[in-house]
């Protein structure tokens, strides 16, 4: 009989990668095969438990079909339906071209070189420093579904990168558009353990969305809304809080926000030198906002050398009254007592006036929070949308205290707030956000592929890449692009019309794409490089601060990423790639120099650009250069995470902070002038600045299409137990989709399906201006009579095709000047559709 005696049999800590979530995992290897992932206790993120995503990582592992071995095109003709023609070749002829095109790109223009990734711990330790040293600013497209207007709306409002609350305290939730706290968004395993206390606890969750979600599901109450009203609904209980209730935090208002400037006419504050002007109201004059005030004035007309003017606060209570419950309800769907309901429920919650003690620090207790995140956002106007909803939360003073809204680590162990030079009011810290400084810009002539010069209120322009990928001359570029490096991202699943993306891929005169598995990108690539899993690769700090350490841990925390297995057939991770066509191209040292500052390493860790290093070598003098000597990059490997307990002030930091958070956008106001100004001058007609507004506003959405016969909207949904696409290529979790009996499924609402003659499990078309799809209804009372649900996950059209494959969502999205939000980026996600039984 063959023996049975176990060689080997370890546990290694490590960090998953099957959503942005990053928690801590112990994987279990019997005799060099991973047997089993569970969660690691020692990451506060985790807490020794880990989701149904986490536990299937061993199959995106070992599925029979990862790309093994680099792939060379043979073919020249390109598109979805085209046989590519691949040939396997070896590793040394694949860098040989591209090493032959980089640098015949880089000799002519290396801005022509684009890089597509959202490998998030490879894009700060390899791409970020590699794009630099090359020359190319290049390196952002993701595609349109990262939440363009959820960055900038948060980076505006709380200063940091994402939309968090506290469950540990909070007593009332709204969910705008989102699932925080059931399985899915930021931080999902850490915040799913939270809210599941919190409710036991007595939290009420209210949901607000088109789709009875997962969420929604299991809320105290789901409220269904018209597609793309969100805003609408926010700026209603705005009014009902600010003019029916009189329900504000005025002591929060006039210390905390910049609700007491003095603005003039024209929209733009008084001011003395640069500096916003007050009026004081005890002493009955105006004053620098930073002077010593006895009572700020929050209401009332004033003179300020012959200039009239009001505070900001004002005129938000004025602006929103336009915005009545019973309006609202005529396009939200939503009764105008609901409405009211709502608003009032919200505003009670929030306790004003309530204080708290937190490990001896008395702190203001405002125990409800409204949170956004892409689903309520992700339309035309999605940058206004995400601001009434933040107006919720400041109105009641529901801002870094305990119980309300706040962000990712404004304040943390090695970094602190923004001093508030811009007009007093929140910055993002350079730690959380290189750019994001929505206050000190320059509106110029375009040079960059995402336009970023046009769009100084955006933090993610990747929608204007496509464009540029499209037309670089109607977008007045210098240059055009040529060389396109895709890094484990999918421009169609994560992008638009599946037309207008071949077309703009067709004008690349070369792409290399590093896939897991084939996917759309790969009809269109020259060559084919195996990419690495997760469970394959050595990351040092995955856990980013700025997206994945929510403060719902209670910590900060370090951690690796490392090898538990040896690669399988011939895969490499994308980031070593590019590290060794530096070398090979001779500007190594430039990375290295890059790496310095991107690391801040100090003595004598600092990389020497005459050197060459290893990547254990450059990861190690990281970690001894954060840490010092004792905490090696071995350590890390043998010990998993350091972990450090925040304080009050990195868990509720407004007591600490000298800034103050926006209710009115003069900045936004004063973008929209220059960007009109240069888009004019430079032969951009059509660009649009409807929205650079100082106040949230709402506007009608979906006008541009003929609503007799597109009469509903299609909207997609999430699974949590899926990420984004890519998780549907996991065998296991592709076998558990379809024990949902929702996730594979066009969801369409009884009633709707009743007038147009549809039974459930029928084969249904649906066709928006630009695509369509065929798939089986669900009929259901689980979503609104206006509104078609589709999830975004599943439909792959390459290959051998799913057996789903005609659900493909993001086929049916528009891209032109009617569904773009003209001060994010952010494409519409919304679209009007019409049904019919095949």
């Amino acid at each position: 009989m063959p023996s049975t005696t176990v060689k080997e049999d370890v546990w290694i800590h490590s960090v998953c990668n099957m959503c942005l979530g990053d928690c801590g995992i112990m994987v279990h290897r019997v005799d060099g095969v991973v047997v089993k992932i569970e969660g690691d206790p020692n990451c506060p993120n985790s807490n020794g438990k880990i989701c149904a995503k986490g536990l299937a990582g061993i199959m995106s592992l070992y599925n029979t079909k990862r790309v093994t071995t680099p792939l060379k095109r043979t073919n020249p003709q390109k598109g979805l339906d085209i046989d590519p023609g691949w040939v396997p070749i070896s590793w040394e002829e694949a860098l040989n071209i591209l090493q032959e095109k980089l640098g015949a790109a880089r000799k002519e223009d290396p801005r022509s070189v684009v890089v597509s990734a959202f490998d998030s711990a490879n894009l700060r330790e390899v791409l970020a420093p590699w794009a630099l040293a090359f020359g190319t600013p290049n390196s952002h497209w993701s595609g349109y579904f990262c939440g363009q207007y959820l960055h900038s709306s948060m980076y505006l409002t709380n200063g940091t990168f994402h939309s968090d609350f506290d469950p540990e305290h909070c007593k009332y939730l709204l969910l705008f558009g989102n699932q925080a706290g059931f399985m899915a968004g930021l931080s999902p395993n850490i915040t799913s353990q939270k809210v599941a206390l919190a409710r036991k606890r007595g939290l009420k969750v209210v949901v607000i969305d088109p789709i009875c979600s997962n969420a929604a599901s299991k809320a105290d109450e789901w409220i269904p809304i018209k597609p793309g009203a969100d805003g609408l609904l926010a700026l209603a209980m705005a009014n009902v809080l600010l003019n029916e209730l009189g329900v504000y935090d005025r002591d929060f208002l006039k210390k905390h926000t910049n609700g007491p400037y003095l603005v003039k006419s024209d929209g733009f504050y008084v001011r003395q030198g640069n500096k916003p002007m007050v009026w004081d109201a005890k002493e009955g004059k105006a004053k620098p906002f930073d002077a010593q005030v006895e009572d700020y004035a929050l209401t009332g007309t004033f003179d300020v050398e012959g200039t009239k003017c009001r505070p900001a606060f004002e005129l938000l209570k004025e602006h929103v009254k336009q915005y009545t419950p019973e309006m609202a309800a005529k396009i939200t769907t939503i009764s105008a007592a609901t409405i009211r309901r709502i608003a009032e429920d919200f505003g009670r919650a929030a306790s004003i006036g309530s204080t708290i003690t937190v490990d001896g620090v008395e702190l203001p207790l405002r125990p409800a929070a409204a949170n956004i995140y892409r689903g309520a956002g992700a339309h035309k106007h999605g940058v206004m949308v995400a601001l009434a909803i933040q107006t919720l939360n400041l109105i009641v003073g529901s801002f870094y205290v305990p119980g309300g809204h706040r962000g990712m680590n404004l304040i943390g162990p090695s970094w602190k707030w923004s001093p508030g030079q811009f007009d007093g009011l929140v910055v993002t810290p350079h730690a959380l956000g290189h750019g994001a400084n929505y206050y000190n810009y320059e509106v110029k002539e375009p040079q960059t592929m995402g336009l970023l010069e046009l769009f100084p209120i955006s933090t993610n322009r990747s929608p204007m890449l496509l464009s540029s990928s499209l037309d670089a001359k109607k977008n007045k570029l210098p240059y055009k692009p040529k060389v396109l490096l895709v890094c484990r991202r999918n421009l169609f699943r994560g992008g638009v019309d599946y037309g207008l993306t071949a077309e703009a891929l067709k004008n690349y005169e070369f792409i290399a794409s590093f896939c897991i598995q084939m996917d759309e990108v790969a009809q269109f690539a020259d060559l084919v490089l195996p990419e690495q899993t997760y469970l394959e690769k050595l990351q040092i700090f995955p856990n980013s601060l700025s997206w994945s350490q929510s403060a719902q841990s209670g910590y900060f925390y370090w951690g690796v990423r490392q090898p538990v297995v040896e690669p399988v057939g011939e895969s490499r991770d994308w980031g070593d790639v590019l590290m060794e066509l530096a070398d090979r191209m001779g500007f190594i040292g430039q990375v290295y120099k890059h790496l310095n500052v991107e690391f801040e390493l100090n003595e004598p860790y600092v990389l020497n650009p005459s050197q060459k290093y290893t990547k254990e070598e450059i990861l190690d003098r990281r970690v001894k250069s954060e840490f010092g000597p004792d905490k090696s990059l071995e350590w890390f490997k043998q010990n998993g995470f350091v972990s450090v307990k925040r304080k009050v002030d990195e868990l509720f930091p407004l007591y600490k902070l000298n800034v103050r958070f926006p209710i009115y956008y003069e900045n936004i106001k004063r973008a929209g002038q220059q960007v009109q100004a240069v888009t004019e001058r430079i032969g951009l007609k059509d660009w649009d600045i409807e929205d650079y507004e100082a106040l949230p506003t709402w506007k009608e959405e979906h006008t541009g299409e003929d609503s007799a016969e597109f009469d509903l909207l299609a909207c997609n949904f999430r699974v949590p137990t899926h990420t984004q696409s890519w998780s549907y290529q996991n065998p296991w979790l592709s076998e558990l989709s379809k024990l949902n009996p929702y996730a594979e499924k066009i969801l369409i609402n009884a009633a709707t399906a009743k007038k147009k003659g549809i039974k459930d499990k029928d084969k249904i078309r649906v066709r928006s201006t630009v695509g369509e799809l065929v798939g089986e209804a669900r009929v259901t009372e689980c979503v609104h009579p206006q509104a078609v649900g589709i999830s975004s996950h599943f439909g792959h059209l390459t290959g051998k095709k799913s057996e789903n494959h005609e659900v493909n969502f993001n086929n049916l999205i528009p891209f032109d000047q009617e569904h773009i939000d003209w001060v994010s980026s952010g494409v519409d996600a919304c679209v009007r559709i019409k049904v019919s039984r095949v």
